[in-house]
């Protein structure tokens, strides 16, 4: 949907594996901040544009065209010639889904960047953990200097733009701008990294369900069903929302911005592709395309519950919901289905937001007894992760697991234990086989580690597990008890206690692991691996973690192709390699060689600044009542809560949040696009490009050169049972 302001209309399932782990052109602003001049946006202040009450229509604006599922979805676009009696008929190849949790474009251009820029250093004789001296030193700062990152991606560079001041004139330039949009081929695909060297390659969509008023400063979209806010009931126990005419609302699949139900892109406000040039421009370059608001991708974010659930059952739902729809009502995932016919890997909880959407049906991620009846009704055949929280399955299931419990003759349950190292973790494994209907729980962390941790080991840019910046900071408040700023508070510490290390396999051990007992399913099998830690290291605004969560992911996805070439190839497998949102990261253009300086001068740890604090600045405004002072736009109030000073921004060539927000100035996710990157896909998903979907049986617009997140369900239904 394009529509912008000032009404311009423009299998089988053998295994999941789950590994530890968001207007118009205003009048420019005289404030500067550390980036330079900002603009007020459209979005006036910090009262982002407020839709109408959702959710409002008694009699929906379109027709209703029954409720639908992927395989209808496939048949619809001709995809498939016709619907078979059973998924079960016909065997399908392995479906192998990667997601790479807030691995937004942009964050997988900082990892295959740096890839590089480690690979170039080690060649030189550098040695990451501690840096080069000397002679090495200068030669090795020499051949980085004035690398920039045009030297390894050519998309995202900034463009300039003449905008005439007539209105008219304006117009006709949007007009020409966007159709120059559409016709200029998809590129973003980049390299550096494992799965870039897929063959297939699209942009999805992340759009969602809005049910009634949005959350104070439009943070996240509201956690609420058709039967109310989620956190006050369990499924489907609760009234129907009533209209002001006392009938049940009904879902208008319209954007929400003219009346309807969803969430939907705009490529005006929010650009074509998530390397759209607008993103990049110096604040003294504005205004840039006419209708660009860089502060769009911030209202609204989908959460991981809603994001991974349409990748699991094909179906939106809202944001905390899983594996039901907006009434609540439980809906089969792939890897339900798969094992009806007949698994999860993470680094973080087991049940926590991704992999509990493909095995739980619950309106509240945060409802634990929820999450555990439905891993116990599953029962997936391999599950990993770490075992804390909630987010785990209930001790009595598991003390039924141990030897001599009453699931020990199905279920092999092993957990990090100190007298056993990390290479001998998985031999209890050596001779089960699915096929005798063998499963496997494998805990980490939690109560089987000293700290508690809830995800499992991540490295640092330097390759290492210890030595990193842990930021507390501390929220200043006035005499009135109302938050007015934040002051960092960083200590050196160690993500994982060091004695523990050699008891916990690496996560492409993990996903080896995986693979060698799933591929002895006769069956074929479903496998889900996410890479958690990328969400977390996001939020907290922290590169070094993230880079170290890229190389991990980039690890896995090698492993996974190495074992596809050595069982069949493409022909008897597919990968998809994803995410479930973005956040809102952008990369200054000297980012190489600001990476390559670091590690040269032994400092690393420091692509993240000492003056970083892990306080969601925006959390802290809207707490302060923010979001509701039209005296600054939204970025400069988020500057007012972030730490970073400007040459923090400049020696680490990154920053969080809208330009002129800080530098760590958001924390948050955004409703940017991601990508997918994929093979053994057999072009389902460029068949997709564009089309719609339908939400409770009503017809929700496609985004023009785009897939959605459903549309990626389809297709991995479509390979795993040979649709």
């Amino acid at each position: 949907q394009q529509i912008p302001p000032d009404n311009l209309e423009q299998m089988k399932f053998s295994a999941i594996i789950v590994h530890a782990l968001f207007a118009g052109a205003g009048a420019t602003s005289t404030r500067s901040g550390g980036l330079g001049k900002r603009r007020k946006l459209g979005a006036k202040g910090g009262k982002t544009q407020k839709p109408e009450i959702s959710g409002g229509w008694n009699t929906s604006p379109v027709p209703i065209a029954g409720i639908d599922n992927s395989v209808r979805l496939l048949k619809r676009e001709g995809i498939i010639d016709a619907i078979p009696s059973s998924l079960c008929e016909n065997q399908g190849k392995n479906v192998i889904l990667v997601i790479g949790d807030g691995m937004g474009w942009e964050m997988i251009r900082a990892g295959a960047v740096a890839k590089q820029v480690v690979s170039e250093l080690k060649s030189m004789g550098v040695d990451i953990s501690t840096g080069a001296s000397g002679a090495l030193a200068a030669q090795a700062k020499a051949a980085f200097a004035g690398r920039t990152l045009s030297d390894y991606y050519t998309e995202g560079m900034p463009r300039r733009m003449c905008v005439p001041s007539d209105y008219t004139l304006i117009l006709i330039a949007l007009y020409l701008n966007n159709l120059r949009r559409s016709l200029s081929p998809i590129s973003g695909k980049g390299s550096g990294l494992s799965f870039q060297e897929l063959s297939e390659f699209h942009v999805v969509t992340t759009s969602i369900p809005f049910i009634g008023e949005p959350n104070d400063g439009n943070h996240y979209g509201p956690a609420r069903s058709f039967i109310g806010d989620v956190g006050n009931h369990e499924n489907g126990m609760g009234e129907l929302i009533l209209g002001p005419d006392g009938k049940p609302l009904v879902f208008d699949p319209r954007d929400i911005f003219k009346g309807g139900n969803m969430v939907l892109w705009d490529d005006v406000r929010g650009g074509t592709h998530p390397w759209d040039a607008n993103y990049f421009v110096e604040m003294n370059d504005y205004p840039t395309d006419p209708g660009f608001d860089p502060e769009f991708i911030l209202q609204h974010a989908i959460d991981s519950a809603n994001s991974a659930s349409s990748y699991a059952n094909g179906h939106k739902t809202g944001v905390n919901m899983m594996g039901v729809d907006l009434y609540e009502q439980p809906l089969r995932s792939i890897l339900q289905e798969a094992m009806t016919c007949g698994r999860v890997m993470t680094s973080v909880p087991i049940l926590h937001a991704t992999p509990a959407a493909f095995i739980t049906h619950t309106n509240n991620r945060n409802n634990g007894h929820q999450l555990q009846d439905g891993y116990r009704e599953t029962k997936p055949t391999f599950a990993l992760g770490t075992c804390a929280s909630r987010y785990q399955p209930s001790d009595d299931l598991k003390q039924a697991m141990e030897p001599g419990g009453h699931l020990s003759s199905e279920f092999t349950f092993l957990h990090q234990d100190p007298a056993v190292l990390a290479e001998d973790f998985f031999t209890p494994l050596e001779n089960l086989d699915p096929d005798d209907g063998k499963k496997v729980l494998a805990c980490f962390g939690g109560e089987y580690s000293s700290n508690g941790n809830d995800n499992l080991p991540y490295r640092g840019l330097d390759g290492g597990y210890t030595e990193r910046w842990c930021s507390k900071g501390i929220v200043g408040k006035d005499e009135d008890d109302v938050a007015i700023g934040v002051t960092p508070n960083s200590t050196i510490c160690d993500h994982w206690p060091k004695e523990e290390l050699k008891n916990i396999p690496k996560m492409h051990e993990n996903t080896k692991a995986a693979l060698d007992f799933l591929g002895k399913d006769d069956d074929g099998f479903f496998l889900m691996i996410e890479q958690g830690d990328i969400d977390w290291a996001a939020h907290a605004n922290h590169m070094d973690d993230l880079l170290g969560a890229m190389f991990d992911i980039d690890d896995v996805v090698q492993e996974v192709k190495d074992w596809i070439a050595a069982n069949g190839g493409y022909e008897k497998n597919a990968l998809y390699v994803t995410a479930d949102h973005d956040h809102y990261l952008t990369l200054l253009s000297h980012f190489p060689e600001a990476v390559a300086n670091l590690i040269i001068d032994g400092k690393a740890k420091d692509i993240t600044p000492e003056n970083n604090s892990n306080v969601n600045a925006w959390s802290a405004a809207v707490g302060a009542g923010r979001h509701e002072d039209d005296s600054q736009s939204q970025t400069e109030h988020l500057e007012d809560f972030s730490t970073w000073t400007e040459e923090d921004i400049q020696r680490v060539a990154h920053f969080f949040g809208p330009r002129g927000s800080g530098g760590n100035g958001w924390g948050s996710h955004s409703s940017r696009p991601v990508v997918i990157y994929s093979e053994g896909d057999d072009g389902c998903l460029e068949a997709l490009v564009g089309k719609g979907y339908r939400v409770l049986g009503t017809e929700v617009a496609g985004s023009p050169g785009k897939i959605d997140q459903v549309h990626v369900n389809a297709c991995m239904m479509k390979q795993l049972f040979a649709l």
